[in-house]
């Protein structure tokens, strides 16, 4: 673990945001007969300098990814939001049946194999061996390593071509962003382009998103910031458009400096980031919205386990981490959590020591009340609620809005 009160981005002091106590390191689930886990710092810096939100205290890349248990799922909003993302890539003429292309951090390839079709070719690279082997069911060639500027002769030995590199939700998760820019700049052919794909900053905090702060999770990008940092190293920021996945996410697009234009929503943009930061206005809010949603979901859960109803959880996400830490909870109040990951299923919580069981498992547990961490596939949820849940079962769902929902 590196502890940083500098901003790891141009090295200018921070200053603390919010400080969420400790919590193990998310999606590191462990089996019983392993050793204990140690909990570290959540606390959330801000630089004044370059607009850079970040985690002070950042584990080594090899605790987190080495052996990795998150498997991109198999969903609808996310299966549509590829579509997007090609449709975009297309219309403005990014990509075609010439292009190679290349992603970091592509976990079981499902992005690859659904642009492969549109491109000349696809590669990905990802540490986690246990994951790559998904996608080479898929047929989706995969490196198995950390990208850097290290890998590049791995890379070049293929003989392409790189003129697209997407790095969805991967630049945010290492504590040296310039590891992983060096090795892009390294590949990208001049014409190239960048896709760079991660919660959208002012979302987390406009919505109160507290859970999706986690040790993964070690930056948290604006367009102010990602312009910044872009320009730092003779890129433009050239356009940006936004999605709902995981709660608010924003798709950043990049080139080598004056190869493409600049949109005028750059500019736009940043001048509503600007209204927001003005007198630390969001960051007042964050604090406040956060104290809300513990409060709010804390009473629902007391007061039921108070009247003797059993609760559980449902989904074994990373933002679980941080919810069952700031909360308090642990196996004395959250009796399971439901997940549909095989490699989730049968392990426990660290420090929570709250099993993780499947679905199926589920029909056959008792229960009353369902604290739902996997939020962001609500709709999902809520489509296979009546066949998942037992009738008359409470949902709880703390964020982006708080609501209480009975099957």
């Amino acid at each position: 673990m590196t502890i940083n009160k500098k901003c790891r981005l141009c090295n200018s002091t921070n200053r603390e945001i919010i400080n969420l106590g400790n919590s193990p390191p998310a999606n590191n689930l462990i089996s019983k007969e392993q050793a204990p886990v140690d909990s570290f710092p959540l606390i959330l810096d801000y630089c004044d300098n370059c607009a850079g939100l970040q985690l002070r205290h950042c584990l080594a890349k090899e605790q987190l990814y080495s052996d990795y248990v998150y498997i991109t799922p198999d969903t609808l909003s996310l299966n549509d939001h590829y579509r997007d993302i090609v449709d975009y890539l297309i219309t403005n003429n990014y990509v075609d049946k010439t292009t190679d292309c290349l992603e970091i951090g592509s976990n079981n390839g499902r992005f690859l194999k659904f642009i492969e079709p549109y491109v000349k070719s696809v590669l990905g690279v990802d540490p986690a061996k246990n994951i790559v082997s998904f996608a080479s069911s898929l047929g989706i060639e995969t490196i198995v390593d950390f990208f850097s500027k290290d890998v590049i002769s791995k890379i070049k030995d293929k003989n392409k071509n790189i003129k697209l590199i997407i790095a969805r939700h991967v630049f945010a998760h290492n504590s040296i962003p310039d590891d992983i820019f060096e090795g892009i700049n390294g590949l990208l052919d001049d014409e190239g382009i960048i896709l760079i794909e991660n919660a959208y900053a002012f979302d987390t905090l406009k919505n109160g998103e507290f859970d999706q702060i986690y040790h993964e999770h070690m930056f948290y990008f604006s367009v102010l910031n990602m312009r910044n940092y872009l320009n730092s190293h003779s890129y433009d920021l050239n356009d940006t458009f936004f999605t709902n996945i995981h709660g608010g996410s924003i798709v950043f697009i990049g080139s080598r400096k004056n190869r493409y234009p600049v949109s005028q929503k750059i500019e736009d943009q940043i001048g509503i980031e600007k209204e927001l930061l003005h007198e630390d206005k969001i960051f007042h809010s964050f604090r406040a919205r956060t104290e809300e949603v513990k409060n709010l979901t804390l009473n629902e859960i007391n007061m039921d386990i108070k009247e003797g109803r059993t609760v559980c959880a449902y989904g074994a996400s990373a933002k679980a981490f941080t919810m069952f830490a700031l909360l308090g909870l642990n196996s004395s109040k959250i009796k399971f959590c439901a997940d549909t990951s095989i490699t989730k299923v049968g392990k426990i919580f660290p420090v929570f020591n709250i099993p993780v069981i499947s679905e199926e498992e589920m029909i056959s547990m008792e229960y009353d009340t369902v604290l739902v961490t996997a939020w962001n596939y609500k709709e999902e949820i809520l489509a296979k609620s009546t066949k998942l849940f037992k009738r008359n079962t409470k949902l709880i769902f703390p964020l982006p809005d708080f609501e209480i929902l009975y099957t």
